[in-house]
């Protein structure tokens, strides 16, 4: 996928209008539109994240914090198999949110046609008490201080299978809170500069390894 960063060099005010007028079919610049911490100049994530997704072949994927959704399309364009995305949506925990985000999410959901691909509209905590399906990908990207990011992850990655991967975003961009916590894990690990940083964790040493020998970390 070739790198599409303009969210970035046209800073439009009405961003999801625009999004929603795109072509169906135009994929990398609906994309490239929504402003997100995992596609930031010059490098985004897509690269590492098509190469996992294939690697490891998840079987169910979850995410714990949607945004205005580009991570979690980017994990569900990238498998066949279900993605889950939760997120509260709740505008009085960002500033930057819309009482529409939800059903932005959603209309774009549908836009690239991603039946894989299911939004929750929950706290995290809240859907861990009822959660039952073992998770091979968990992605932590909600409130990124250090107590929030130490709950999601003592919350949610006990529900793994025994060899999945973790990922964890804003390990650069927030030092003290997410970057505080992965460097703190006791497991096989690897940290990505760009884009904020997005640290991978797992019991797998083989495939952290791999990971670090395919992308000279």
């Amino acid at each position: 996928m070739v790198e599409n960063f303009s969210w970035s060099d046209n800073r439009r005010e009405d961003w999801r209008d625009y999004v929603r007028s795109l072509k169906d079919d135009n994929i990398s610049e609906i994309l490239g539109a929504i402003p997100s911490g995992w596609n930031v100049p010059p490098k985004s994530h897509n690269e590492f994240v098509i190469w996992l997704m294939d690697r490891i072949d998840p079987k169910l994927t979850v995410e714990l914090g949607v945004d205005w959704g580009y991570s979690s399309f980017m994990l569900a364009l990238n498998t066949k198999n279900k993605v889950v995305g939760i997120d509260c949506f709740d505008i009085s925990k960002h500033s930057s949110r819309k009482d529409d985000d939800y059903q932005f999410v959603m209309d774009i959901k549908e836009k690239l046609k991603l039946d894989n691909l299911e939004i929750i509209k929950g706290y995290f905590d809240d859907v861990a008490k009822t959660w039952d399906k073992e998770i091979n990908l968990l992605h932590i990207d909600g409130l990124h201080d250090y107590n929030n990011c130490k709950n999601d992850c003592d919350t949610w990655a006990p529900l793994l299978e025994e060899r999945g991967v973790v990922l964890f975003h804003d390990t650069i961009s927030n030092p003290d809170g997410v970057g505080l916590f992965f460097s703190q894990l006791e497991l096989p690990k690897v940290n990505f500069t760009n884009s904020c940083g997005l640290g991978v964790a797992s019991n797998d040493v083989k495939l952290i390894e791999e990971i670090k020998q395919v992308f000279k970390l």
